[in-house]
């Protein structure tokens, strides 16, 4: 055996190995068998990964090895040719609601790159893709008008009342601009206050250039363009002549200003939909991570379910008349006193108490539920809203979560992430959406993607990793679960090999796996599979 090519133990004296002298090959397969007791563990992690891990770390700085988990030395006299090591034991699962498949194997960090970098913003109230624009974008999409067309550009300027356009005016005429569009008609500067055409409120845009497309000179069109986004602070607005020629190709919001057609258009610096008037967060990896404040659903703090109170453990059986205790949290000695009064001002509330609580109508229910504030009545729901007041008493906690379950956030759907990280897709895909499919199928999407030239180039590394991953736990047979699967739900070999597919996934070389007790919990097919998807 080549002296350079393989681990050399030399008195191995951990737990209880004695004096173990031993050599192993590199780049192999080695199983390591036996009875329980014999030192297997002792071997394998307490000895082999123990000391990889801690001379790996010796490299550190000593700042950074104070921050990072200490390993003991194990008592041998000498170990040599070990590389770096990395263990994948049989740790249980989180229990957290936030681990996930995709959390643990990683391949939701490189997603999360990926929509960061190449993910394109698409508002969700009309479907129009949102981009900064500058002069230069705007200008470009201008040349591809035909040639003759009549253009204006200018910005948009709000007003409220005669004296806040009087002043505005002043400042349209000191800058130069001597015209503008109110309403749907183009009026000369200056216009008095008290033309009654003018409205009293309203918004004005105010012309800085006159143009034809194709002839225009290209410095005097980006310096009217520049103009418009400095005035209009960072927004500028495009009317195209509606001529037959160009009729066909855009669909820019149709305007009518004396007597002819044209083509309207608003251009923001911001990420902001000018038609919704909505704005959106700039993408980077934190949107779109649920476990952060800045990317999880704020209604659900990244969970995608909420607790609340729950109508069908309050009223188990709706067969039953109020008065016969249908609202089974009053039936108790201590909150007797809220049905008490439910009864005694029945009529003044207008709830019936003496029909089947099924045959209550909607309107009844609301108000048992939400209260009669007038009367003094709060309601189911201000019943429990009181008991959380005091929720810091165990027999409280344990009494509320008696009458609550887990339901679906009905602000993200269960998706997780804020409505910014929704609009963000790639692929006609938002992040949330390609966490729901199946394994099999997120690999077919990621292989599909139809990216530019650029945007391939920037996003190499995180769809080679992603990839990576994804085969990985394709080929140990678990295409059928998704990266948004909780780890708590999967059984004990399905958490195995996921636990696997982050480590063997990564693509590293020159490392020394450690795997304790992989084949625990699998079934003989799928330790075959195992076996061919391995390094090895």
């Amino acid at each position: 055996m080549d002296v350079d090519n393989r681990i050399r133990l030399r008195g191995v004296r951990v737990h209880n190995l004695k004096d173990i002298d031993l050599d192993l090959p590199r780049g192999r397969l080695i199983v390591i068998c036996g009875l329980s007791g014999s030192g297997k563990s002792s071997l394998a992690m307490d000895t082999l990964y123990a000391e990889g891990q801690r001379r790996y770390l010796e490299s550190f700085s000593t700042y950074a090895r104070q921050h990072l988990q200490q390993l003991e030395r194990p008592e041998a006299e000498s170990i040599s040719g070990l590389p770096p090591a990395i263990a994948v034991t049989g740790t249980k699962a989180s229990r957290s609601n936030r681990a996930t498949v995709g959390t643990a194997t990683e391949t939701l960090d490189y997603l999360r790159l990926l929509f960061a970098k190449v993910g394109t913003i698409v508002c969700p109230g009309c479907g129009r893709t949102i981009r900064r624009d500058t002069p230069q974008s705007v200008a470009q999409l201008l040349s591809t008008f035909p040639a003759g067309l009549r253009a204006m550009i200018g910005f948009r300027v709000a007003f409220a009342g005669t004296d806040d356009w009087t002043t505005k005016q002043a400042k349209w005429l000191e800058a130069g601009f001597i015209r503008g569009l109110v309403g749907q008609h183009m009026r000369s500067f200056p216009v008095s206050p008290e033309d009654p055409s003018l409205p009293n409120s309203g918004d004005c845009i105010v012309v800085v250039d006159r143009i034809k497309t194709g002839s225009s000179d290209a410095t005097r069109l980006r310096d009217s363009l520049e103009t418009a986004f400095r005035f209009g602070e960072g927004r500028t607005v495009l009317l195209i002549e509606a001529a037959e020629s160009a009729s066909s190709a855009c669909t820019w919001e149709p305007r009518r200003i004396d007597d002819r057609d044209w083509f309207f258009r608003e251009f923001s610096e911001s990420l902001d939909c000018p038609s919704c008037d909505k704005s959106f967060l700039a993408p980077e990896p934190r949107l779109f991570n649920f476990n952060s404040p800045w990317g999880a659903c704020p209604r659900c703090e990244g969970f995608g379910n909420v607790i609340d109170t729950d109508m069908d453990l309050i009223v188990p059986d709706p067969r039953k008349t109020i008065r016969e205790g249908a609202i089974a949290p009053w039936n108790s000695r201590s909150y007797r006193k809220e049905l008490d009064f439910l009864l005694k001002n029945a009529k003044k509330l207008k709830i019936r108490v003496d029909v089947p609580f099924a045959d209550l109508s909607q309107e009844e229910i609301d108000r048992l539920r939400y209260g009669v504030p007038e009367a003094k009545f709060a309601g189911i729901e201000g019943f429990f809203a009181s008991l959380d007041k005091r929720k810091y008493r165990m027999h409280i906690r344990v009494f509320l979560s008696r009458w609550r379950s887990y339901r679906e956030c009905d602000a993200c759907g269960g998706l997780r992430l804020r409505p910014e990280a929704l609009a963000v897709r790639v692929g006609n895909l938002n992040l949330s959406e390609v966490c729901r499919l199946s394994i099999d199928e997120t690999l077919s999407y990621v292989k599909d993607l139809d990216l530019s030239a650029w945007d391939r180039e920037v996003a190499a590394v995180m769809l080679e990793q992603v990839e990576a991953r994804l085969d990985y736990l394709q080929r140990v047979g678990l295409g059928y679960l998704t990266l948004d699967r909780s780890l708590r739900t999967l059984s004990g070999g399905e958490l195995r090999r996921v636990a696997l597919a982050s480590a063997l996934g990564s693509s590293l070389v020159n490392v020394l796996y450690v795997l304790d007790e992989p084949s625990v919990g699998l079934h003989p097919a799928d330790i075959d599979r195992l076996l061919e998807a391995g390094p090895w």
